[in-house]
């Protein structure tokens, strides 16, 4: 499905920089790029040569830069293609792009790189989602979630599930076309048993849409407690950096402060928030407010609890009752001026000025997050697409399964045929065009 129209968009973040990338593509590209670009030297523009251009309008020469040609099908996207690096002032940017449109191209949409190489057969809809995992990954565990994709991991996974499947739907296909004696047949426990553990690999692949989104995207941790818990203070250890005020004074956090870092290759944001008591000062109850606000929307929750030899208070007691259903490590801060052993059951023991059991706390918080570091190798999924196919393959097939003695093969047979329809949906063997809009909307023009 090659295109005619020629689509222009940056390759590079747009803003000051040495150089930028832009790029071409489409049918009609050599027409197109003829009306603002020409070689410097006499050599001609060959393809898959690099050579030095000059890039002008109607105003004349704006630019020189480096011009690569790509003729299809062997690019990106199965189409001619071009590269051009210029320098990277904005203005000059904005004008190349311009230029082009004034001779026939138009602003390509988001994704629209990338979804013509997948309509044009360059890459399956795995490998396209992939794209933007590796884009927008903030780590390197994140960023190798979608080489997994680009890799063909994921897409080697499917086939291998449709091939059982296949091989499932044969069997079961024959046994209502041909009599039992003139087959070889597979046993029916053999047959559920290849059914039974493709559903389960596929289930087990669906739940890990959470960890895969963490990984790519990061996580919110929210420090939470009662006043003078030391939440701040454990929050300039763990970013091993004074970014939050410390003061004896109650409610000294009347905000909640956001900061980035990393935890064992996991992006994680980190709020401090406001302390939890009564209060008549109006400023403090609004951070107090705030800050319930934005901890409902946090992935996990340290609670952090002030070591004392009196025990818990009634204020803490409900704070550790009301986020009991929530992801959350119990903090148990201070140690160093009591005995631990009046902490709470699981919890970790800190001393916030003096580091000791942050290293403990940070290892645990990637944990709870994605699992231990041992599992880096497990293949899991970033999108909410894959995982919503995934589970109704194993819906399917556990269907099928209670089908084989229950409804027949008749009805067994239809529900593997269904689930193969799902991979193909998945793979983006099947798909509709809006599934396609929305999947490439994510992506930026250049992609």
């Amino acid at each position: 499905m090659i295109q005619q129209t020629v689509v222009v968009a940056p390759a590079t973040p747009r803003g000051q920089s040495a150089l930028a990338v832009v790029r071409l593509t489409g049918s009609e590209l050599a027409d197109v790029v003829d009306g603002f670009v020409r070689p410097i030297s006499p050599q001609p523009l060959g393809v898959g040569r690099p050579r030095r251009v000059e890039l002008f309008d109607d105003s004349g020469v704006f630019d020189d830069g480096i011009m690569t040609l790509y003729a299809r099908p062997r690019t990106y996207t199965g189409e001619d293609l071009a590269e051009i690096t210029c320098h990277g002032n904005p203005l000059i940017v904005e004008r190349l792009l311009a230029a082009a449109m004034n001779s026939g191209a138009r602003m390509a949409e988001p994704g629209e790189f990338t979804r013509r190489a997948f309509l044009n057969g360059k890459t399956d809809l795995l490998r396209a989602e992939a794209v933007l995992q590796v884009s927008t990954a903030t780590t390197a565990r994140g960023l190798q979630v979608g080489r997994d994709g680009l890799d063909g991991r994921l897409t080697s996974f499917v086939e291998d599930v449709e091939a059982v499947l296949n091989d499932a739907a044969a069997e079961l296909e024959a046994r209502l076309d041909y009599p039992a004696d003139e087959l070889t047949l597979v046993e029916d426990a053999t047959l559920v048993t290849d059914l039974e553990k493709v559903a389960n690999q596929c289930e087990v692949l669906a739940d890990t849409h959470a960890v895969g989104c963490i990984l790519v995207g990061g996580a919110r941790v929210a420090l939470v407690g009662a006043v003078n818990a030391g939440k701040s203070s454990l929050f300039n250890a763990l970013l091993q950096r004074e970014r939050a005020l410390v003061h004896n004074e109650p409610g000294t956090t009347r905000d909640v402060l956001e900061i980035p870092t990393v935890f064992g290759g996991v992006a994680v944001t980190l709020l401090d928030t406001a302390g939890e008591r009564q209060t008549a000062d109006f400023v403090e109850a609004a951070g107090q407010a705030l800050s319930q606000r934005l901890v409902e929307d946090a992935d996990l929750l340290l609670v952090v609890i002030r070591a004392s030899t009196t025990g818990l208070c009634s204020l803490e007691r409900e704070i550790l009752e009301r986020t009991a259903n929530r992801p959350r490590l119990v903090v148990y801060n201070g140690v160093d001026l009591v005995d631990a052993a009046g902490a709470p059951n699981h919890s970790i023991a800190t001393v916030a000025t003096t580091g000791l059991g942050v290293e403990e706390l940070k290892a645990q918080v990637v944990a709870s997050l994605v699992g231990e570091e041992n599992e880096e190798s497990r293949l899991v999924i970033a999108s909410a697409r894959q995982r919503d196919r995934f589970h109704s393959v194993a819906g399917l097939l556990r269907q099928a399964v209670q089908a084989i003695d229950v409804a027949g093969v008749a009805v067994a047979g239809d529900l593997v045929l269904m689930a193969l329809e799902e991979l193909a949906v998945l793979s983006g063997a099947e798909v509709r065009e809006k599934v396609l809009d929305t999947l490439f909307s994510r992506f930026c023009v250049g992609k």
